[in-house]
């Protein structure tokens, strides 16, 4: 999503379980979504071509675990996820009703491989004044605690056993 936001802004989104609903998201909204096309890889064989509101579309189509419809690749549940943010794009509607999204990263060349049901829609992004709520260089805690974990939990044990001698010394004396 580079230029909008980099790798360790802290974005500040909403949840889809309680604080919006995923069907009422929209074209220009930047969502949180699990994504199945991440753990693809070798699994893309075939392209398709799909027009979509009068644009031509390019999608893959995966592995047989996938269910195609119009060949649009709708990912079976227990596909496993990435979480993903980008754009809506555009919205597709099939002859059944259900709403999918078409999203893309801002800096990507081409929409992602994948349609997006609502239920797939994990967060939306709050945005105030019609940008993005983004503070900057924040996520870089989460990146750092989460990356170098083992070193922070044996920092804080010997931080813990350090503390846990001084008050013995201090009751000795």
């Amino acid at each position: 999503m580079v230029p909008v936001m980099t790798r360790g802004d802290f974005v500040v989104v909403e949840n889809s379980l309680f604080e919006f609903d995923p069907e009422s998201v929209s074209v220009g909204d930047i969502i949180v979504y699990s994504a199945h096309w991440t753990n693809a890889g070798e699994n893309k064989i075939i392209n398709q071509d799909l027009s979509i509101n009068g644009r031509n579309l390019n999608y893959y189509e995966l592995n047989s675990r996938e269910s195609m419809i119009y060949n649009l690749p709708i990912i079976s549940s227990y596909s496993p996820t990435t979480p993903v943010i980008h754009r809506v794009i555009d919205t597709w509607t099939d002859s059944e009703g259900n709403k999918y999204y078409i999203t893309k990263g801002d800096n990507n060349p081409t929409y992602d491989p994948e349609l997006i049901r609502a239920e797939q829609v994990r967060q939306r992004v709050v945005e105030l004044n019609d940008e993005p709520f983004i503070i900057p260089y924040l996520g870089h805690i989460s990146i750092i605690l989460k990356e170098n974990l083992i070193i922070f939990v044996i920092l804080l044990v010997i931080w813990m056993y350090y503390d846990y001698r001084k008050e013995k010394v201090a009751k000795n004396n």
